[in-house]
């Protein structure tokens, strides 16, 4: 076998092929064998091909399932012995399943995959309008396919005014937008916001504020957790919601087409919260000396996580401690170095980020943090706060500095703790209260 195999089951290269696996092009990032060992899928490899590569390996190696990304969706579908409706329809398959016979069929449950997301969300799309950016690359075709199932009206949006679907009763390009400001859905099945380049959107903030009748907005990008779509949808109280649940429902239908056995939805359900979970950062906000350093360590233990703090960071970048750059230079100085060095761990996943006391005062931040993080606020009483090498509380004052800051701590927590005892202490109470 000539393909590149990313191990996941074995290290060991002589070992025989896994039953489960995926194929692609590039899978570094892929999260599916973490997923496929929860759903009993498992042992599963990651397949790197080339296209010269796709056809002898689906029809010589020993697999029993495998799903299928980017480049080879189509082809997969068409190599197959048989196809399922849904993967007819689309005329792609992200699951193959192949019996002992060796005959291959092409099944598509991205559209179940959706399906169930839009069902989660409890929102009822029949006779509605549903905007579609990307709506004619691979992902795209499945999301419109499944919202003409789902009886909705659905506009397709691409840079290619001469594409056109039977799935789409209306394509348009992005410069014609206004005409559908009246949609009830949208969802971007492009890459536009995913890593590496995260913070930037399909649309302007103002442009989303001008859909006065979204109910919800779909992103199909699950890295970063929020992107910068959906930062902008939750700012404006839109339901909002990422492609991971969609992930775990269709590789859930994949499983079972794999195993012969049903999966709940209660199990898409806790796969979905504890994978979200696993990537997301906990990221601690509070007062000057509440105690974010010393906790955040002491919860990064306990959790078996990274750890980040950025003071130390900034004294990395600036060869001196934090509060000597901010002393010698200025606070305006401090909050722009602070800002590159969050602008650098913004992409991370799965640490504990331990933030000096100013992080707010730059409003920047939040939304680097708040990508991949659950920003969690540290309370203290004023009289208990350690004033000692903090040049801001002993210059400004703590009451002063209360007044700037405790109302933009409670404007970005997504939690609020009250730090009672030692670091362990609050860190095994922050898990018990914040995180059951």
């Amino acid at each position: 076998m000539s393909s590149k195999t990313v191990q996941q089951a074995s290290s060991n290269p002589t070992a025989p092929l896994a039953p489960y696996g995926l194929i692609g092009k590039k899978l570094s990032h892929s999260w599916s064998a973490a997923i496929h060992e929860k759903l009993g899928s498992f042992p599963y490899q990651l397949h790197e091909l080339s296209a010269s590569e796709l056809k002898g390996f689906l029809k010589d190696q020993p697999w029993r399932g495998l799903n299928v990304t980017i480049p080879y969706k189509k082809d997969a579908c068409a190599l197959a012995d048989s196809a399922s409706e849904d993967a007819q329809a689309v005329g792609a398959a992200n699951t193959l399943v192949k019996d002992a016979n060796g005959f291959i069929a092409a099944n598509n449950t991205d559209v179940y995959g959706f399906e169930y997301l839009v069902k989660s969300l409890k929102v009822n799309l029949s006779q509605k309008k549903a905007i579609v950016f990307g709506a004619f690359g691979g992902a795209g075709q499945a999301i419109c396919y499944a919202l003409k199932k789902g009886d909705a009206y659905v506009v397709g949006v691409s840079r290619n005014p001469r594409v056109s679907s039977s799935f789409v009763d209306c394509a348009i390009t992005y410069d014609q937008l206004k005409l559908h400001y009246d949609a009830n859905l949208l969802v971007n099945a492009t890459p536009v916001g995913m890593s590496p380049h995260a913070g930037v959107s399909p649309l302007s903030k103002e442009e989303l504020a001008a859909f006065t009748s979204l109910q919800c907005v779909i992103d199909l990008i699950y890295n970063p957790l929020r992107s910068q779509l959906l930062l902008d949808a939750e700012s404006l109280g839109i339901l909002n919601a990422n492609g991971l649940k969609m992930l775990v429902a269709q590789a859930a239908k994949a499983s079972s087409l794999f195993l012969g056995q049903d999966v709940s939805g209660s199990q898409i359900e806790n796969i979905s919260r504890e994978l979200h979970a696993s990537k997301e950062n906990i990221v601690l906000i509070g007062m000057p000396g509440v105690g974010k350093t010393s906790t955040g360590k002491a919860l990064a233990k306990l959790l078996n996580r990274p750890w980040i703090d950025t003071d130390f960071l900034i004294k990395q970048k600036a060869h001196c401690e934090a509060a000597t750059y901010l002393q010698t230079y200025g606070e305006a100085a401090f909050r722009r170095l602070e800002h590159e060095v969050i602008q650098e761990i913004s992409g991370m996943s799965g640490a504990v980020i331990s933030c000096g006391g100013g992080v707010v005062v730059t409003p920047s931040n939040y939304q680097l943090l708040r990508q991949n993080g659950k920003l969690v606020y540290l309370t203290r009483p004023l009289e208990e706060l350690t004033i000692a090498g903090r040049p801001l509380s002993q210059s400004v004052g703590i009451q002063e500095l209360a007044a700037e800051r405790l109302p933009l701590y409670e404007a970005w927590a997504d939690v609020t703790f009250s730090c009672l005892g030692s670091p362990e202490a609050d860190a095994k109470g922050l898990l018990a209260t914040a995180f059951k």
